[in-house]
This record gives C-alpha cells, structure tokens and sequence, in this order.
C-alpha cells in the first residue's frame, strides 16, 4: 500500500470515463486501496464494446 491507502479506505469514489480506458486503471487503483468505486462510461455499450 502507499500514503494514501489510509486515506482512501472505506471512502466512496465515482470515476467517470472508467470503461476501457485511462480510467480503468484509475478506478482499480481506488478499489485496491480500501475504496468502493462507482464508474461509469458513456461511450461503451452494456457488453462493454465502444459505441
């Protein structure tokens, strides 16, 4: 873990742009230090293909 982890755990984060993208890694980063994530995507379908 890192200096933030205490920080982030048990914190809610909403990561817009977290289909398969930049904002994946960010949003799994958040969930692997203790945080719950909502995300979200516009630009991808429901099975996850862009579109």
């Amino acid at each position: 873990m890192n200096a933030y982890s205490d920080r982030l755990a048990d914190r809610v984060a909403i990561v817009t742009g977290a289909g398969p993208g930049i904002g994946l890694p960010r949003a799994r980063r958040l969930v692997a230090a203790g945080s719950r994530v909502g995300r979200c995507d516009g630009g991808v379908s429901l099975t996850g293909r862009a579109g």
